[in-house]
């Protein structure tokens, strides 16, 4: 969320149209919600307001739009269904159609992460490290990474936000064909391999 403005506006609309996306983004007081306002801008219909207002240098939430956009689809593709993960083309599309370069290294981004999402094998160590990188940050976040038990059947990776730690994530990925299973509770680890990789871990 954008740093709190002296004399904000909160508009308390869920449903914003399209006039009031682009008043809300290009005055840096104006809130649409009062919490959680990037679940708003993840929505599909969306993006063909929002890309291009983030590829707009003159507008002063283009980086904070972009940001929003990443962490959505960041979750879309490590745990989405394949109905969800057809949005990520199309996010693609449009910001491949941008002029600035950090939308084009944004598409790139999210075609890295559809390519691990179907399976990208085999996998060592540090290709497991750069899988955890891409998959688990991006623009909108970056924390820790590290790998932190491997069978031998998969490597799990993990992400550890400081200062506290206290918030983690985890990736578990099969050497062989680079299929993962995500998890932000380590305790869940056995039943989601168990589930989506097939592995005995």
């Amino acid at each position: 969320m954008p740093p709190p403005m002296d004399d904000e506006i909160i508009l308390n609309d869920c449903n914003p149209s399209e006039d009031t996306l682009r008043r809300w983004a290009f005055d840096d007081n104006i809130l649409l919600i009062d919490q959680d306002e990037d679940l708003i801008l993840g929505r599909r219909d969306y993006f063909a307001i929002l890309i291009p207002l983030a590829d707009d240098p003159t507008c002063p939430k283009a980086d904070y739009i972009l940001s929003s956009l990443d962490f959505h689809l960041m979750f879309v593709i490590l745990r989405g269904t394949e109905f969800h993960l057809r949005e990520v083309p199309e996010a693609i599309q449009l910001a491949r159609a941008g002029k600035q370069r950090k939308l084009h290294e944004w598409a790139a981004l999210q075609e890295r992460r559809l390519a691990y999402r179907q399976g990208n094998g085999p996998v060592n160590r540090e290709k497991a490290l750069s899988m955890g990188q891409e998959l688990l940050n991006g623009i909108c976040r970056q924390a820790e990474i590290s790998i932190s038990s491997e069978s031998s059947d998969t490597w799990t990776v993990q992400l550890s936000v400081p200062p506290s730690h206290h918030h983690r994530e985890y990736l578990v990925i099969n050497k062989q064909d680079g299929q993962f299973a995500f998890s932000r509770y380590r305790q869940t680890y056995r039943t989601v391999v168990r589930t989506r990789l097939g592995a005995d871990n």
